[in-house]
């Protein structure tokens, strides 16, 4: 029995020292591969660093590329959807003009107006209501949401126009509203004609004034015509807004054409009104990217040979900027997610004018691919407008 028992424990300790034995062996192969794994990925970071120093500005400027693309990548993406407006054909007597398309606003499209996003969805222009005059005592008011409308729209790269809604029934009252538009305007950038927007409100002072017949169309011609020259004595080009019966049958539309520009209002797929106008306003009902309510939609007629000559009486003596040379700096971009603004420069006689001082540069059609046009208009010592064309080029 005891031998047995001795016999037991000798097999039982030599299992231990065997498994001892096997574990310290894969320990130690554990041990041998990790420190093997240790001296190659030490060797490793140590030539790769080496590269890295050697190679270093190869490695820049393929962070550098890489980065770029990602970017440029993410700026596509970000592209707006050009807005849908509806189909609407224009008149024969347009033909190879450049359509430039607008809105109008006022306090009633609300606070929360994303005036990049409007810009990106394919709208060059928009013009501001900056004021009233209401229609039972007459008294001149500003709108609501004038400045932030303006800043806004400023800031998001649009053509800025304003507009006073008027009751004026007497020259006096047509001078002091052309003197109250002028007063809010002084502080903004303005790139487009000031505007009295002439309009019949049902029970209102001018609708009872030409009821009563105490306003008839030399009447009214005359408040339209003091509007245009004390905004043209304030250094504005103007314009008068009226709908088709207004200018057909209270006011003489073809007559104030020669004076004064014209944005003619008829809701309809296609103008039937046959006198000169500048802006065509269709509709009332279109719908916007950033802009949650309704708004009225323009078309501005532009002449890519004759793009607008100054009906100014102030303006006589002062040099026609189409008789400057007007020049991009790039006639070719790629749209990179944003507006393309290619810059001008300007030579009178050899001499480079001055952007701001001698005129303004404002841009359309710059937000997507295909061709862009930049509007330079002649300020100061100049007048009348010019529009060059350039390509914007697909980023892939």
């Amino acid at each position: 029995m005891r031998t047995r028992i001795k016999m037991r424990q000798e097999k039982n300790k030599s299992q231990r020292r065997r498994r001892r034995t096997s574990t310290r062996k894969r320990d130690g192969l554990r041990s041998r591969i990790k420190k093997n794994l240790k001296r190659k990925w030490s060797s490793f970071k140590r030539q790769s660093i080496r590269k890295i120093k050697k190679n270093k500005f190869k490695v820049a400027f393929s962070i550098i590329g890489l980065l770029a693309i990602l970017i440029m990548v993410i700026l596509h993406s970000m592209r707006s959807t050009p807005f849908e407006y509806g189909n609407f054909t224009h008149d024969a007597r347009f033909k190879g003009y450049v359509i430039s398309t607008g809105i109008d606003v006022s306090y009633a499209q609300g606070d929360n107006i994303d005036w990049h996003k409007v810009k990106k969805s394919g709208v060059d222009f928009v013009y501001i209501r900056a004021g009233f005059r209401d229609a039972s005592k007459g008294n001149l008011h500003k709108d609501a949401k004038f400045e932030k409308n303006i800043k806004g729209a400023s800031d998001a790269g649009l053509l800025v126009g304003v507009y006073i809604y008027s009751q004026a029934t007497t020259t006096e009252e047509a001078a002091a509203e052309a003197d109250y538009l002028a007063n809010l305007a002084d502080k903004y950038r303005i790139d487009l004609p000031i505007v009295m927007d002439y309009e019949l409100y049902n029970g209102g002072r001018l609708a009872r004034a030409i009821n009563s017949g105490s306003l008839g169309t030399s009447g009214i011609n005359k408040n339209a015509l003091a509007f245009a020259r004390r905004g043209w004595n304030r250094g504005y080009e103007t314009m008068l807004y009226g709908n088709y019966d207004f200018l057909m049958h209270y006011a003489s539309g073809y007559e104030l054409s020669k004076s004064t520009n014209i944005w003619l209002a008829q809701y309809h797929t296609q103008a039937t009104y046959k006198g000169k106008y500048m802006m065509w306003q269709s509709t009332d009902k279109a719908t916007v990217p950033g802009i949650s309510k309704n708004v009225d939609l323009n078309f501005m007629y532009l002449n890519p040979k004759d793009t607008y000559r100054s009906l100014r009486s102030s303006a006589i003596g002062k040099r026609s900027i189409e008789k400057c040379n007007v020049q991009l700096k790039s006639h070719s971009s790629r749209y990179l997610g944003f507006a393309v603004k290619p810059g001008i420069v300007v030579y009178d006689h050899g001499k480079e004018l001055i952007e701001d001082k001698d005129y303004r540069v404002a841009y359309i059609k710059n937000t997507s691919p295909g061709t862009g046009y930049a509007i330079v208009t002649g300020i100061g010592k100049y007048k009348d407008s010019v529009m060059t064309s350039f390509k914007i080029k697909k980023l892939l």
